[in-house]
């Protein structure tokens, strides 16, 4: 059951910040379509990570931050763009 309840409480956290996620990659990208994959990319390695829905939301957004620069990066770099 406890991972029952890890798996919800991370969902719930992803979701949260779905929309911002995008934002920031579509600020990065400047591109509809990159910025979900990138976006997307993104919150799937977050959600991967056993301890985040253990984070503050503050330390879940900077690590998230984090993670859009780099999936920005490399989704940009395999469209044959430069951000």
């Amino acid at each position: 059951m406890q991972a029952a309840v890890s798996l919800d409480q991370t969902v719930e956290a992803l979701r949260e910040l779905e929309i911002w996620s995008y934002q920031l990659a579509f600020y990065i990208l400047q591109d509809e379509r990159l910025a979900a994959e990138a976006g997307e990319q993104a919150l799937l390695a977050m959600g991967r990570e056993q301890a985040f829905h253990l984070q503050s939301p503050a330390e879940r957004r900077e690590q998230v931050k984090k993670m859009i620069m780099r999936k920005a990066l490399i989704v940009s770099a395999s469209s044959g763009r430069r951000s």
